[in-house]
């Protein structure tokens, strides 16, 4: 629970008490604005934070009447009574404990919303019946600049207005008549995602921090063992049993754990041999503490930029591990043993483009367009001879079939 508040949230600083007691603060431009209450998921833990932050980006303040409405019990048939039935239901409950946080605060923030600029009246107070398809546009839209941002109010609006309750039947019913969430369009377009690194890409990367840094060490254990950032600020020494690697994968790890057996290539083990071990992780910072997950995400991408190379991420290097494995003929059950991937389709991605390659190669070597294509030079004709005109090859062709006859 202590990481909770430092997940996506920023301004938040934690202290902990002589008497051990988490107190946390918001913090801005090195001035702590206010103590915020010791609970990270409490409600009020939310409605002070995001009062002092709107007060200190120049956001327009809650009016005094509007304040009051959020620490007590929401009006019934409001968007925030629905949000509270939606965060009781078991659609809720089963998601892991940080998606339930994060979720938490994207609900918050939405609750907050004035919904005129500048108004007192707050989305958090709207009737549902209310909530038609402009008024979700709006929500959706004062996050225009951050799609991704816009997107996931959409995906948790989407769910919310799916909540059900006991109809008299004592079937579930749902309490919105039609989820006008799902007739507002998404931001996000289609697209390959994260960029696949390249060998000289990697090369780049090397050459500008050198071969015994700490940033080559992160690239090393993402090149040779494919992990996601969530596992690569967990691992250390304490997995290693010879010359294997055994660790619970991060994510899915309530849900469905899975613990991987991953063989240590040669040049991975050299280049941890490299580093002398100072505790339980791998990846330390300056200070001799383990990396916070989004902290090893923000410095890994601070390394990337570095050397020059913005575009990449951590997970650029997985999906070109998993691009190098399909070119050197990695088969799809290798891959999913390889990186822990259970249904068989992600493993498809990978060697089915490889297969497109292979096979469009073997499509080229049978293109023949019989004597027309004669016309045009031939490689065998060497960069010397002048190739023949079209009106040559005609008469050439003219003749060889009269001597035939």
């Amino acid at each position: 629970m202590d990481d909770l508040a430092t997940i996506d949230l920023p301004y938040i600083e934690k202290n902990k008490s002589r008497h051990g007691t988490m107190r946390y603060y918001f913090r801005f431009e090195g001035v702590r604005v206010c103590r915020l209450p010791d609970d990270p998921e409490s409600e009020a833990f939310s409605t002070e934070y995001w009062i002092a932050r709107n007060r200190i980006e120049g956001v327009a303040t809650l009016a005094p009447a509007a304040r009051k409405t959020l620490p007590g019990h929401p009006q019934p048939n409001t968007f925030r009574w629905l949000c509270m039935l939606y965060m009781k239901s078991d659609a809720f409950l089963r998601l892991d404990k940080t998606t339930q946080g994060k979720r938490r605060q994207i609900i918050d923030s939405m609750w907050l919303e004035p919904v005129k600029t500048g108004g007192a009246d707050l989305f958090a107070d709207m009737p549902i019946s209310q909530l038609s398809v402009d008024n979700v546009t709006k929500l959706r839209n004062r996050k225009e600049d951050t799609p991704f941002a816009a997107d996931e109010r959409m995906k948790i609006l989407r769910q919310v207005f799916e909540t059900t309750r006991p109809g008299r039947d004592g079937k579930p019913q749902p309490i919105m008549k039609v989820n006008t969430a799902r007739l507002v369009r998404s931001y996000r377009r289609q697209t390959e995602g994260h960029h696949t690194i390249t060998s000289d890409e990697i090369g780049v990367y090397i050459k500008h921090h050198g071969t015994t840094s700490k940033a080559v060490l992160a690239l090393a254990l993402l090149m040779y063992i494919g992990f996601r950032v969530s596992d690569l600020q967990a691992i250390g020494p304490r997995h290693r049993r010879g010359d294997i690697f055994i660790f619970r994968v991060f994510k899915g790890r309530n849900k469905n754990p899975m613990t991987l057996q991953v063989p240590i290539h040669p040049v991975l083990a050299r280049v941890l041999s490299l580093h002398k071990v100072a505790g339980l992780y791998y990846m330390m910072t300056d200070y001799g503490n383990p990396f916070s997950i989004k902290g090893l995400s923000q410095r890994v991408s601070e390394w990337f930029n570095q050397a020059g190379l913005a575009h990449c991420t951590a997970h650029s290097v997985r999906k070109g591990l998993a691009t190098n494995l399909a070119d050197n003929e990695t088969t799809d059950s290798m891959l999913d043993g390889f990186f822990g991937w259970r249904d068989g389709k992600t493993s498809k991605i990978y060697t089915a483009r490889k297969q497109q390659s292979r096979l469009a190669r073997q499509a080229v070597e049978r293109i023949d367009w019989g004597e027309m294509g004669n016309i045009l030079p031939h490689p065998a004709e060497g960069g010397s001879v002048p190739a023949a005109t079209p009106t040559e090859i005609i008469e050439q062709n003219h003749s060889s079939s009269t001597r035939s006859a």
